[in-house]
C-alpha cells in the first residue's frame, strides 16, 4: 500500500456517515484525489475546521491500486483563510476557483501548477477589497495551463490581424466598433465576421485590448487596470468560453455573477 505526504486544498466536502466526512482535495504532486476523513465533523478534535473549503492541509494517506477513495491517514492544518468566510463575495468567488478546478483534468504531473495557482489566488483573494480582477487573472492562467488560451492575433474567421501597428509597435485595436470572441473557434472575430451565436461574446475594443496585454503580462500589477466594463464584458464571455470547453454551465458563476454586476 502506497502512502503519500503532501499539501492539498480542499475543493469539495461530502457528509459520510455520522461523524465523518468525504473530502476531495488538490493536491500539490497528485492530482485530485478523495478521501474519508474520519471524525471530520468533530467540533472538539478540532478536525472540522480541517475539513472546511479551501483550507490547505499537510495530508497523509494511502491508496490501493483500482479504489476510488484514497485513506486519509493524517491532517494537519496548514493555512485557513479565515477572511474568504467573513466575506460574501470572497466565499463566492472562492466556491467558483473551487468548482472550476473539480472539471478540470489534472495529472500529477500538471498538479504543482495547478495547486499554486489556486493556493496563490486565495492568497490574493483574503486580502484584496474586490475579486473580480483576481478572477479574470485566476481564469487567465487556467486557460494557459489547460492550453486553451484564445488567439487574440488574428480575426479567427478572415485571419486579418486585429491590431494597428505604429513603428513596429502595437498601439490598440485596429476597429474602434466590437468584436466578438467566438468559443467554438478559440478566438477573436473582427467586426467584418461578427454573427449571431450562443458561442460568441461582444468585447469592445478597450476589453479586448485590456485582455491582450494581461494575457502577456498575465499578473496583476502590470500597471494595466481595467473599468469595470472591461470586467464585466471579459466575465460574460470567459463564461461562454469555459461554457463550451467544460460542456455545461458552472453553477457557482450564476450566483457570482448576481452578486457581482448587480449595480
Amino acid at each position: 500500500m502506497k502512502v503519500i505526504e503532501t499539501a492539498g486544498i480542499v475543493l469539495k466536502t461530502m457528509d459520510f456517515k455520522e461523524n465523518d466526512i468525504i473530502l476531495t482535495i488538490l493536491t500539490r504532486e497528485a492530482g485530485k484525489k478523495s478521501g474519508i476523513f474520519h471524525g471530520g465533523k468533530s467540533l472538539r478534535s478540532g478536525n472540522a475546521a480541517k475539513a472546511e473549503l479551501f483550507v490547505i492541509n499537510y495530508f497523509e494517506y494511502s491508496e490501493k491500486p483500482n479504489t476510488d477513495l484514497v485513506r486519509i491517514r493524517k491532517c494537519e492544518l496548514l493555512e485557513s483563510f479565515p477572511p474568504l468566510r467573513k466575506n460574501y463575495s470572497k466565499f463566492l468567488h472562492a466556491n467558483y476557483f473551487s468548482e472550476i478546478l473539480l472539471q478540470c483534468e489534472i495529472s500529477g504531473v500538471d498538479s504543482q501548477d495547478y495547486f499554486e495557482l489556486l493556493k496563490n489566488t486565495m492568497f490574493q483573494l483574503s486580502g484584496a477589497k474586490t475579486g473580480a480582477e483576481i478572477k479574470f487573472d485566476f481564469e487567465m492562467q487556467l486557460l494557459k495551463l489547460l492550453g486553451v488560451h484564445p488567439n487574440l492575433d488574428n480575426c479567427i474567421q478572415c485571419a486579418s490581424y486585429l491590431w494597428k501597428n505604429e513603428h513596429g509597435r502595437i498601439t490598440a485595436p485596429k476597429y474602434s466598433v466590437p468584436y466578438q470572441l467566438d468559443a467554438r473557434l478559440g478566438g477573436i472575430r473582427c467586426p467584418e465576421c461578427c454573427i449571431q451565436s450562443s458561442y460568441t461574446a461582444v468585447l469592445h475594443p478597450g476589453s479586448l485590448a485590456f485582455f491582450s496585454k494581461r494575457q502577456t503580462a498575465l499578473q496583476s500589477d502590470s500597471g494595466i487596470r481595467p473599468t469595470q466594463i472591461n470586467l464585466k464584458e471579459l466575465d460574460q464571455a470567459l463564461a461562454i468560453y469555459f461554457r463550451h470547453y467544460f460542456g455545461k454551465n458552472l453553477k457557482t458563476h450564476t450566483l457570482l455573477q448576481e452578486n457581482s454586476w448587480k449595480n
